[in-house]
């Protein structure tokens, strides 16, 4: 079942956030930031949950366009409902009436991700990269 996330549901969103951390990152999370931006998800009414996933974002006005952009910045699902929190988050967007919605996927990232988003009709628009500055 999925449903719009609930101010209750932040402390289990947590622990999925931490879950998904460990399995694709290599940069601990802050608590307080992570927390405080899941929270900040579900009062924008941009977030859903499953028994075990959660998809959240926000929109934003693009900084060079007239353009409204549904992003998102948390993706996990642990219990195959991720076609459906995505299916969610699309719909959110379209009643929205935002001009784009985005997804992120990860250099680990499964393949069938990509695949996923490119038959929900995504397109790659950017590639990033990152550079962790040696500080010794």
């Amino acid at each position: 079942m999925i449903r719009r996330a609930v101010c209750s549901d932040v402390p289990e969103i947590l622990s999925m956030a931490f879950q998904f951390n460990e399995e694709y990152y290599d940069t601990p999370l802050n608590p307080e930031k992570t927390e405080a931006a899941i929270t900040n998800f579900v009062e924008s009414h941009v977030a859903f949950v499953s028994p075990k996933g959660f998809i959240g974002g926000m929109v934003i006005d693009a900084p060079m366009r007239d353009w409204s952009v549904l992003v998102e910045f948390a993706w996990y699902a642990n219990d195959r409902h991720g076609i459906k929190l995505l299916d969610a988050f699309i719909a959110e967007g379209e009643s929205l009436e935002v001009d784009e919605i985005r997804m992120c996927t990860l250099d680990t990232s499964p393949p069938s991700a990509l695949k996923l988003l490119s038959r929900k009709g995504f397109n790659p628009i950017e590639t990033s990269h990152r550079l962790i500055p040696n500080r010794s």
